[in-house]
C-alpha cells in the first residue's frame, strides 16, 4: 500500500531552461524515505516528463502569492516545502526539514541557508558577496548563510526560496496575501506564521539558490524591492522601520552633506568606507582574491541602490503611486 504524501514541493515556474530542469532533477533525487510530491505552477506545459511524482497546474497569472497559492490548494502534504525554478535543494533537503518538523512540534515553519551554487559566474558571485556579507549586506539571516539553529527574529530572516511549513497552519492563515503581489509577500507570511508558533532557521536545511548577475540584473531586482520598501514604509509597513534601513537612510544623507561642505572628508569617508567594505566581505564572499578590488564599487553601487529606491519610494508612497 503506498504511503500517504507528508512533503508537498512547490516551484512556480516562469522559464523552463537548463537551470529550472536542475531545480526540478534536485527536488526528484532527493535522498529520502519521506513520501512527496511535486507540484510545478507554470503558464505552460514545461514538458517535465512522466515522473508521477510531478503535478502540473497551469495558471497564467505571474503573481507568485496567487501562484504559490493555487498550488498549495491542490497539494495533499501535510507539510508544504517552498523552491524556486532557480534553486537546487541539496540531497538531504527534504529528510533534513521533515525531521527537524517531526522532532518538533512546537515549530511551525523552518527554513535555511541559500548560498549561491558552486558554477556561479564571477558576476554572480559579486551579487552573492553583496547579499551575504553581515552587517553590510541584505541583513537577511538565509541569505548569509550563518552557522546554527535558532528561532527567527524577523520575518525576513528567512527566504522563501527555501522554507517548509506546516500545511494546517498555512491553511489556517489563509495562505498568501494576494493583494501584495511581488515582493513582501513572502515576509507577511512569516510574520503572521510566527502568531502560530516557533519560525527557525537551520543550517542543514540547505538549498543553493542561483544570483542575479552584477550589475544590470542584481541592480534591476534590488531597485524593485527597495522602491516597495519605501512604498510601504509611509503606508503603515511599521516592520520595514527597522534601524538598519534608519542607520542606511541617515548614512547616506549625512554622506550627501559632507559631500557639498567639505569634499576632502567626503573622499577620506569613501576610502574609509571601501576599506571596511572588504574587511567586512573577506570572510563570507567566494570570489576569487583577483576580483576583490571591485568590492567596494560592487558595494557602492548596492548601497547608493538601497538609498535611492528607499527614497524614491517613499516619495512614490506619498504621491499615492501603486505598489
Amino acid at each position: 500500500m503506498q504511503q500517504p504524501i507528508r512533503v508537498s514541493v512547490i516551484m512556480p515556474m516562469d522559464r523552463p531552461g537548463a537551470d529550472a530542469r536542475k531545480a526540478v532533477a534536485s527536488v526528484l533525487g532527493q535522498k529520502t524515505t519521506v513520501p512527496f510530491e511535486l507540484i510545478v505552477v507554470s503558464a505552460a506545459d514545461p514538458g517535465l516528463g512522466d515522473d508521477p511524482r510531478i503535478r502540473l497546474v497551469l495558471l497564467a497569472d505571474r503573481n507568485p502569492a496567487i501562484r504559490r497559492n493555487a498550488a498549495a490548494a491542490v497539494a495533499t502534504g501535510e507539510i508544504l516545502a517552498f523552491i524556486d525554478d532557480d534553486a537546487f535543494a541539496a540531497s538531504s533537503w527534504i529528510e533534513s526539514g521533515v525531521s527537524w518538523l517531526d522532532a518538533h512540534p512546537e515549530v511551525v515553519a523552518v527554513g535555511g541557508p541559500d548560498p549561491a551554487p558552486e558554477d556561479s559566474t564571477v558576476s554572480e558571485l559579486i551579487s552573492d558577496t553583496l547579499l551575504s556579507t553581515r552587517w553590510i549586506g541584505s541583513g537577511i539571516v538565509a541569505h548569509e548563510s550563518r552557522p546554527g539553529v535558532f528561532p527567527v527574529k524577523k520575518p525576513w530572516d528567512l527566504a522563501l526560496v527555501n522554507l517548509f511549513v506546516r500545511a494546517a497552519a498555512f491553511r489556517e492563515l489563509g495562505g498568501f496575501d494576494e493583494s501584495i503581489g511581488y515582493i513582501g509577500e513572502d515576509t507577511d507570511l512569516l510574520r503572521r506564521i510566527a502568531r502560530l508558533g516557533v519560525v527557525q532557521y537551520h543550517d542543514r536545511i540547505v538549498v543553493h539558490h542561483r544570483r542575479r548577475s552584477f550589475p544590470r540584473a542584481y541592480i534591476r531586482q534590488r531597485w524593485r524591492y527597495r522602491l516597495k520598501t519605501g512604498q510601504r514604509m509611509v503606508r503603515g509597513g511599521s516592520e520595514y522601520r527597522t534601524p538598519a534601513v534608519a542607520a542606511l537612510l541617515g548614512s547616506g544623507i549625512l554622506f550627501l552633506a559632507v559631500l557639498l561642505v567639505a569634499p576632502p572628508l567626503a573622499a577620506a569617508l569613501l576610502l574609509l568606507y571601501a576599506l571596511t567594505t572588504v574587511a567586512l566581505a573577506i570572510p563570507s564572499t567566494r570570489l576569487p582574491m583577483l576580483f576583490w578590488p571591485l568590492i567596494p564599487v560592487a558595494f557602492l553601487v548596492h548601497h547608493s541602490t538601497y538609498f535611492l529606491g528607499i527614497v524614491s519610494g517613499m516619495i512614490l508612497g506619498l504621491a499615492g503611486g501603486r505598489e
